[in-house]
């Protein structure tokens, strides 16, 4: 009897904190707020709420495990080699691979593989003075000496209003991922410190106005940060990083807390699936964090989220879950592999580690690369392999035979591989037709190409 009292308050303890999770906290009073965020660290709706009273208990709180003072690096730790927890049966990977053989749809299929979160530490205003923030691109010289003037930058946008049908977008959301995409651009092309400091003054006034506080995750699934919006984060944090040695003490304490509450709340975006192109554009942030920061723990969950894709990878180098996408197949493919590839990079460019070499069966990042290539070449006969359906994504904008051909402009991240690889069979190809090209992909915040 008393088990099933005990069983029963846990149930009704359970629900009530998920139904007041999603309720307004309007009416509640100050204390409140901070009570349950003291008691509940995990709830980030707590901390968003305290950050947007402006509460001084917000500042303190962190997400499992806060600590005094940054994380120590340790990168000859990082474990780039063995076999990573949640590797699949081969029996599993199999059904993963030929799941749209029986699908109807794109995702009407059992979950092979189920998307999981990368919880990062909030550390407070002291602990980010104390920290040795680092650029986590290649040191090589920029091209100029001159001032780049970076334009106005947009007005730090408070709250978002979130139009979730399917590729519809937030124009203030656009102009900001396009602003310190371009901003982030220019920063690596020179040393000038005028430029780096209009940069570094739009991203103080974001961080003291505590913009994109409210509206930026979406109401479905685990309420995952909007895509959009995690484009836009991604392109604020690569500016950041791009001059995360420029930052004194007191520069690091505004920008510090917001940009890592901001990264939390990426960070603990998941979806369905784990092989999910969304998927690696959040590790791929959360990596430049972690070494911007120093967190090799962090750093480590990223690479194996690395690990993982290459497991569910096939054989041929396509990512079963993306390519099933219908008109958007290769395009999401291809968006994977380019998060990947930058990751393999990042590893290879910061640590003495060979995240590239990471090889399962036969399959690496380097047959992700050969089947992007022949997609490009080939586009609808690569296409017509896997795709199938997608009502609720994809359909939109292609189809099975006639796949959207966006993805082409947006590889512009195959110019990394090729400069890591000049002899590799299809190098001389990308710099043909990438290395020389001035365009880039917005879903990269910056150009890969001038990152490694």
């Amino acid at each position: 009897m008393k088990y099933q009292y005990k069983t029963a308050f846990l149930l009704i303890t359970f629900f009530s904190v998920t139904q007041v999770s999603a309720q307004s906290f309007s009416s509640w009073s100050d204390k409140t707020v901070c009570r349950l965020m003291a008691s509940q660290p995990d709830m980030l709706e707590y901390k968003e709420e305290a950050d947007s009273r402006g509460l001084s208990c917000a500042s303190g709180t962190s997400s499992a495990g806060l600590t005094a003072s940054g994380p120590t690096p340790t990168q000859a730790t990082l474990d780039v080699t063995s076999h990573p927890r949640g590797v699949l049966s081969p029996y599993k990977t199999k059904k993963l691979w030929t799941a749209y053989k029986s699908a109807k749809q794109c995702f009407d299929h059992p979950t092979y593989g189920e998307g999981a979160d990368l919880r990062t530490k909030l550390y407070s205003s002291e602990a980010f003075a104390k920290m040795e923030w680092r650029v986590p691109f290649s040191s090589e010289g920029a091209s100029t000496s001159q001032a780049i003037n970076l334009g106005i930058p947009p007005k730090p946008v408070l709250r978002v209003k979130l139009d979730e049908t399917y590729g519809e977008q937030n124009d203030n959301i656009n102009a900001t991922l396009q602003w310190f995409a371009a901003a982030a651009k220019s920063v690596r092309r020179t040393d000038n410190e005028t430029t780096k400091s209009q940069l570094k003054g739009a991203l103080l006034e974001w961080a003291e106005a505590n913009a994109l506080n409210k509206g930026i995750r979406v109401t479905w699934g685990a309420r995952p940060v909007d895509w959009q919006v995690m484009t836009a984060i991604g392109a604020i944090l690569t500016s950041t990083a791009a001059i995360a040695d420029t930052f004194n003490e007191q520069e690091r304490m505004v920008v510090g807390p917001w940009l890592n509450g901001l990264m939390a709340k990426v960070a603990a975006s998941h979806w369905k699936d784990r092989q999910d192109n969304k998927a690696y554009m959040v590790s791929y942030y959360t990596m430049i964090w972690g070494f911007l920061i120093g967190d090799d723990p962090l750093i480590q969950k990223t690479i194996n989220t690395y690990k993982l894709a290459i497991n569910d990878m096939r054989p041929d180098g396509s990512f079963p879950i993306d390519t099933q996408r219908s008109g958007m197949g290769l395009k999401y493919n291809s968006d994977s592999v380019g998060y990947l590839l930058m990751m393999a990079a990042m590893v290879n460019t910061n640590t003495e580690n060979n995240l590239i070499g990471y090889t399962v069966g036969g399959r690496s990042i380097h047959s992700a690369v050969d089947f992007v290539v022949n997609s490009i070449k080939k586009p609808s006969a690569s296409n017509r392999i896997y795709a199938i359906g997608c009502k609720g994504g994809g359909d939109r904008w292609g189809s099975v035979d006639n796949p959207n051909l966006y993805f082409i402009k947006m590889a512009s991240y195959l110019a990394v591989y090729a400069k890591m690889y000049p002899d590799a069979e299809h190098s001389i190809w990308i710099n043909s037709n990438y290395a020389r090209s001035n365009d880039f992909s917005p879903t990269f915040s910056v150009p890969p190409n001038e990152l490694f």
